[in-house]
């Protein structure tokens, strides 16, 4: 009853503070002194707070509607729009909170009602204006505080943080609003602040254990791996089957370089079956990262994985599992696992990608090509599956099945290197010479010292008899490196078939027979410089030899034959070439030399 008369002497004094002298003019009335307006307004007024206070919002904005006709004071555009403001009609809302504001502007109040509002429509940078305005005149205004700091928090945290510091000096601690600045300090990093404010809050309610939460994690970031030990083994104590108490206490062994330790912690979570999936994968995917600095981690790494693959079908544990028999060169588990990836998620081009990766360098190209046109099918225009298909075929000397994946990749990226000079070299086996070039030489300006690029380039010149160009790229070679026992091979050769340059040839080729004794081709040459240089016998001796490496070259028996009849050996001359023939029978050259060497 006291709480309801304290209402009633407030209204009267709100309706009553902006009385009028003159009589007011109502529609429909006659005019009715201001004495009579007063009290008419008081009386609606009255009823209007009754009906507020019974929670009959529309009813009491009805009277207070009626109050204004009489009397259009602070008071009653305050009512008005705090009870608009209950049945969320903003804009009707706002309209009477500006006039109270613009009758009576330093009114707390109804400047507090009008910052509300704002929020409440989110029209935020007025609502900041206004509590920023109210403060100025209302320095203990408390609520206005945190208000204005909860709106800075979106963009400007940093002024929230004052704010709210703010009020822990004008109250003390208080659990609301350093509840706020922890939030906003690990939002924004602040470690060391976030500790002290969870610490002020753990004094206020010491038996909060999210808030230890926070501080062990606080701690962890900040380095403070005692106070973290300190706490966590407290905490265990009350909880020790808390999921997070137990990765933090890992994640602290870890970060101390205590791995074993945490991986030990780490293990009753994963074998509980305690924590999320993603977690789980942290896990394993921090042992493997670390692994890279203490090999000894990479079997703990295994023995997490294997021990999430038993609860779960996700590919990326087989992936992880790929990964790690990679690093352990167990390529057959390696590829197992791959495969098993990409059945899961044949939608993820980077299983397969791996998968192809995988094969090629443990050189299974067969199981490539097989994979990788699997992959191909679902992802035509990926980069790295069209290369790695193109790359395996050209491996199993399939150039002409290779040509469609490498210009794919070509396409797909016009400058990579290595697209550009496997098409070159497949085209170059498929005695597409005039092709290749134009890709080679676009490869060459992309590695100007790449041996490979060059011996090729030189190879297909030369055979065109571009002899000036072929001349200058295996200078250019030799240049890059003088011992590489092809270019040498070629350049004496080339120059060699040419009948130039003998003696020079016949040091180029030495050093290729030096660094590769066995080599047919390399043996070949040498003979053939000798034979131009008319030592017959080492000719002999050379090409035979080459001929005992690798029996199945034409050529070497038509050199071998020409040698023959140098030495005046027709006959073992014509067994030559009819061997050369076994290997190239329709090869009109040799056909005409036995012609010859018959008649």
């Amino acid at each position: 009853m006291l709480k309801f008369i304290n209402t009633l002497m407030i209204i009267t004094m709100l309706v009553g503070c902006s009385a009028q002298t003159e009589t007011v003019n109502i529609k429909d009335e006659k005019s009715i002194s201001d004495k009579e307006a007063k009290k008419k307004a008081q009386e609606h007024f009255i009823d209007g707070t009754i009906k507020e206070l019974d929670n009959k919002f529309a009813e009491a904005i009805l009277e207070y509607q009626d109050a204004l006709k009489y009397d259009s004071s602070a008071g009653i555009h305050y009512a008005l729009g705090k009870n608009y403001l209950v049945l969320n009609k903003l804009r009707s809302s706002l309209t009477h909170a500006k006039s109270a504001v613009l009758l009576e502007p330093k009114n707390p109040d109804y400047n507090f009602l009008l910052g509300r509002i704002y929020a409440a429509a989110n029209q935020r940078d007025s609502a900041i204006a206004v509590y920023e305005n109210l403060i100025t005149f209302d320095s203990t205004n408390y609520q206005a505080y945190y208000n204005l700091g909860f709106l800075y928090e979106a963009d400007k945290p940093m002024k929230a943080l004052s704010v709210y510091n703010k009020l822990l000096d004008l109250l003390g601690p208080q659990w609301n609003v350093l509840v706020k600045i922890a939030d906003l300090n690990e939002r924004m990093g602040n470690v060391e602040e976030t500790i002290k404010s969870v610490e002020n809050l753990l004094e206020l309610n010491p038996s909060n254990l999210d808030l230890e939460k926070i501080l062990i994690e606080s701690y962890l970031k900040a380095g403070k791996f005692e106070k973290a030990f300190e706490h966590l083994d407290e905490t265990l104590a009350i909880y020790p089957d808390d999921e997070n108490l137990i990765e933090y206490k890992a994640s602290a062994n870890i970060q101390t370089g205590k791995w074993k330790e945490g991986a030990e912690e780490y293990k009753k979570l994963i074998e509980e079956n305690k924590i999320s999936f993603e977690s789980k994968l942290r896990i394993g995917l921090a042992f493997f990262t670390q692994s890279d600095k203490d090999s000894t981690l990479l079997e703990t790494a295994k023995e997490i994985f294997n021990s999430i693959d038993k609860d779960t079908l996700d590919y990326q544990v087989k992936i992880y599992l790929g990964e790690i028999a990679a690093r352990q060169n167990d390529d057959s588990a390696a590829v197992h696992n791959f495969k098993l990836a990409s059945e899961m998620a044949a939608w993820n081009p980077q299983v397969w990608m791996r998968l192809g990766g995988m094969l090629f360098e443990s050189r299974r190209y067969d199981e490539a090509v097989e994979e990788m046109k699997k992959a191909v099918l679902n992802f035509p225009d990926d980069f790295v599956i069209n290369i790695y298909l193109g790359l395996s075929l050209s491996q199993e000397n399939r150039h002409g099945e290779a040509l469609q994946y490498l210009k794919k990749a070509v396409e797909l990226q016009s400058d990579d290197l290595t697209a550009l000079s496997a098409l070159g070299f497949s085209l170059y086996q498929e005695d597409r010479g005039d092709e290749a070039i134009p890709y080679l030489e676009k490869a060459l300006n992309l590695s100007p010292e790449n041996i490979t690029i060059l011996g090729m380039l030189g190879l297909l010149y030369d055979n065109k008899d571009l002899f000036d160009k072929s001349d200058s790229i295996y200078t250019k070679a030799l240049q890059v490196d003088p011992e590489d026992p092809s270019i040498l091979n070629n350049f004496a050769y080339s120059l060699c078939e040419r009948g130039i340059r003998l003696e020079e040839a016949l040091e180029m080729v030495k050093k290729s027979v030096e660094a590769e004794p066995e080599n047919s081709s390399y043996l070949d040459t040498i003979g053939w410089i000798y034979f131009q240089l008319g030592d017959y016998q080492k000719a002999k001796e050379y090409i035979q030899k080459a001929i005992e490496f690798d029996a199945g070259n034409a050529t070497q028996y038509d050199h071998l034959a020409e040698v023959y009849m140098k030495l005046g050996e027709g006959e073992k001359a014509l067994e030559a070439w009819r061997e050369a023939l076994k290997f190239e029978p329709d090869n009109k050259n040799i056909l005409e030399k036995i012609e010859k060497g018959v008649l």
